[in-house]
């Protein structure tokens, strides 16, 4: 009678690693999967009106039109760089928030803006 009871008691044991070593498995492979749909690089965008977006694109290229005058390609490429960089701000920052950008984070955002306008 001892004999059966320890041989069930290994058996119990046995299931039990399993079960141990299966839920630690499909944890990890879920843990994964989740890392793989949302790579670190993602960053949230911020809330900002349509009206917030359409004023900072027609400020931006208001200021840089003098520049640009009349060259249509030119205006596209300006256009561009203003959505870019509307774009990086939204990453950051709410609307409410834009005045709280710093001149750095600009300078980073316009060497980004202007290196992806140029490919």
């Amino acid at each position: 009678m001892e004999k059966t009871n320890n041989s069930g008691i290994k058996s119990l044991v046995k299931y039990l690693l399993a079960g141990i070593a299966t839920a630690a498995v499909v944890y990890i492979v879920i843990a994964l999967l989740r890392d793989d749909r949302m790579p670190p690089e993602t960053k949230k965008v911020h809330v900002w009106s349509q009206e917030g977006d359409s004023l900072f694109v027609k400020n931006c290229y208001e200021k840089y039109k003098p520049q640009i005058k009349d060259d249509m390609a030119r205006q596209e490429t300006m256009k561009s760089y203003c959505r870019c960089m509307l774009e990086k701000i939204k990453s950051e920052y709410d609307e409410k928030d834009v005045f709280l950008v710093k001149d750095s984070e600009i300078k980073q955002w316009d060497t980004e803006c202007r290196a992806q306008i140029s490919k």
